[in-house]
This record gives C-alpha cells, structure tokens and sequence, in this order.
C-alpha cells in the first residue's frame, strides 16, 4: 500500500479518495478509519464546560469513583456513559476492553510488554503504560489478530 499526501489550499473540507484493486479487510479498515475520525462524544472539563472530543484523539477511558474518564494527550474529560455503554460504542473504533475499569484505543498503542501474574502492559503514544488485566488478555489478543476467535 502506498499513502499519497497532497495538500490543496482551495478545497472547503478535506476530501479522501481512496483507490484500490480488490476491496479486502485492509481496505474496509481504511474505510471505517477514514469514517470514524470526525465522530465525537461530549466530555466535560472540571469547570463544567462541554466539549466535543474525537475519539481518534481518545488514548484510553477509565472509571474511578462511579465516574468515567476519557483521556486524551492534551486533556482528561469527565465522559457521561458507562464503560459498558462505551465499549458497546468504541468496539467497532479500534477500541478494546482491558480491566473492569479501562478501555483503550488499540490504535495509541505503541508497545505490548508482558507483565507479573500474565498481566499485559501497554505503552500508548503519549508515553503513559496501562495494564491489561489477565482475565482480558484473551481479548486484547483478539482485537489485536494474535489469538483466533472462540
């Protein structure tokens, strides 16, 4: 595959054409990538602001204390669904349930490392490392293509 960038001054929106010889997996990805960058979900800031939040933009979600975070490099936002719901939402995203508490976008992964008790640790693209509990180690395997289907 080869990517071609080229920047056009007189567009109104950012336009993507994508061109291929058989229309497989790689390509639907691209398709749904492509699809998924512009959808958002409202997170809100400590001071009570509402903010739309891309989830390309997303790294991980997090539930401490009955609340749900979703964090970003910049920011953390305080997320109104549940982790049951998000994860119903953000599987078809690249997103993967790692713990009862998280979820993490597979593609802010940057590095899988083995942990104590057969605990998976992730290093994400802005440097912090979350940990996959060994109960879902299965499923990130999965998500990932390194384990079949059950």
């Amino acid at each position: 595959m080869r990517l071609i960038l080229k920047e056009k001054t007189d567009l109104n929106e950012t336009e993507v054409e994508i061109r291929y010889k058989e229309r497989d997996g790689e390509v639907e990805n691209l398709i749904s990538a492509v699809n998924s960058a512009h959808d958002r979900l409202i997170g809100f800031k400590d001071n009570g602001d509402s903010v739309p939040v891309s989830f390309v933009k997303i790294l991980y979600f997090e539930a401490v204390d009955r609340y749900v975070f979703a964090y970003t490099s910049a920011s953390v936002y305080k997320i109104r669904n549940t982790l049951y719901e998000l994860e119903e939402l953000c599987r078809a995203k690249g997103f993967v349930r790692i713990s009862k508490s998280g979820i993490v976008n597979l593609n802010a992964v940057r590095k899988i490392s083995p942990d104590e008790g057969r605990k998976l640790r992730l290093l994400l693209a802005n440097g912090e490392t979350v940990i996959v509990s060994r109960g879902f180690v299965g499923d990130l395997k999965r998500a990932i293509g390194i384990k079949e289907e059950a």
